[in-house]
């Protein structure tokens, strides 16, 4: 798809360190998916897939003739764990528990799965370590952890736990000469081979997509795999300079990995996998970065790109959220491009 995968290009070497930075293994296994329940409701037929420990679920359009372009569709971090793909897309039993606040707030109050399916995708949503089937139960929380949601009941006493939790689950990566998104790097190329083998998908029509940690997913993947056709990242794109300017507390430990800023800038990811289709979704007023930061970014992205037109910005007077026309913009892109 072009000339990242050369081995005398720049990129080519960029690509290979920045998977070795991340910690990611080399060969992803190919996964023994099991399928399970299966539905249709308000325009969707669904079917659970589990591999390992992890659950997911493909979507399509009832009755579409097959095989379908895909999307991987990536569910962020929202400062909520106890839930993965549950965020972006609704399951078997319609939109889980608790997630009513979520949906407006982020997402307009929909379901960005649904929005890619109605133009005609398969997409897969799948949980990914340490998110919703792939989380860590309370017991196996550490005691710090733990008495970080003490004082608190329910779901918000899980959250409050898990978001303690990240930063030694960080650290235990990075003993173990990986990092947190290198392990969801690693899960997320499993997820991708899986979804390839899916009979009701084009094997050679697959993109990703994804918001705020979800973005970041992307980036990642787009980096260090060659099967994608596209990839959009919307709310996940700046500078590691901004970033550390006052932005490091609210940012993910999937943005951020030890080593990685010598290699690369934070938008050099995404851009190494130029000329591969790309939509970066910009929200003027997000407050997890500064807009000289996104807007240096959007600079560096259009070096990696030069005189390529498959590289697309687009600005939203927004703050950190995934509006519903955000999503039909995505979802508008990727039909031309996928």
């Amino acid at each position: 798809m072009g000339t990242q995968f050369e081995p005398n290009c720049p990129r080519f070497t960029r690509r290979a360190e920045i998977r070795r930075a991340l910690g990611a293994f080399d060969d992803p296994r190919r996964p023994h998916v099991t399928r399970g329940r299966t539905w249709t409701r308000d325009g969707i037929s669904g079917v659970e897939l589990n591999w390992d420990n992890t659950s997911a679920w493909l979507l399509t359009p009832p009755d579409a003739e097959t095989p379908l372009p895909a999307i991987l569709l990536m569910h962020g971090h929202d400062g909520m764990k106890f839930y993965g793909k549950e965020k972006v897309a609704d399951g078997p039993d319609g939109m889980a528990p608790d997630l009513e606040e979520l949906r407006r707030r982020g997402y307009g109050g929909s379901a960005p799965a649904a929005r890619l399916v109605a133009a005609g995708f398969a997409v897969l949503v799948h949980d990914v370590f340490p998110w919703g089937s792939r989380r860590v139960p309370w017991e196996d929380l550490p005691e710090r952890a733990r008495r970080a949601g003490a004082q608190l009941e329910g779901l918000p006493r899980y959250e409050a736990a898990a978001r303690e939790h990240e930063h030694g689950l960080a650290k235990v990566a990075a003993l173990q000469g990986s990092s947190l998104a290198g392990k969801v790097l690693s899960e997320d190329l499993i997820a991708l081979q899986a979804l390839a083998e899916c009979p009701e998908v084009d094997a050679h029509r697959i993109a990703t997509a994804g918001f705020s940690g979800g973005g970041v997913r992307v980036a990642h993947l787009l980096a260090c795999s060659d099967r994608l056709r596209a990839g959009v990242i919307t709310a996940s794109m700046s500078t590691f300079a901004d970033i550390a300017n006052g932005h490091a507390d609210d940012t993910t430990w999937l943005m951020i990995t030890p080593g990685l800023p010598t290699v690369c800038d934070w938008p050099e990811i995404a851009g190494a996998a130029a000329p591969t289709p790309l939509l970066v979704q910009f929200a003027e007023l997000d407050s997890h970065f500064g807009l000289p930061g996104m807007r240096d970014a959007e600079a560096a992205l259009r070096r990696d790109y030069r005189e390529s037109e498959t590289l697309f910005t687009q600005w939203f007077s927004e703050p950190h959220r995934f509006t519903t026309t955000m999503q039909d913009a995505t979802a508008g892109w990727l039909s031309l491009h996928v």
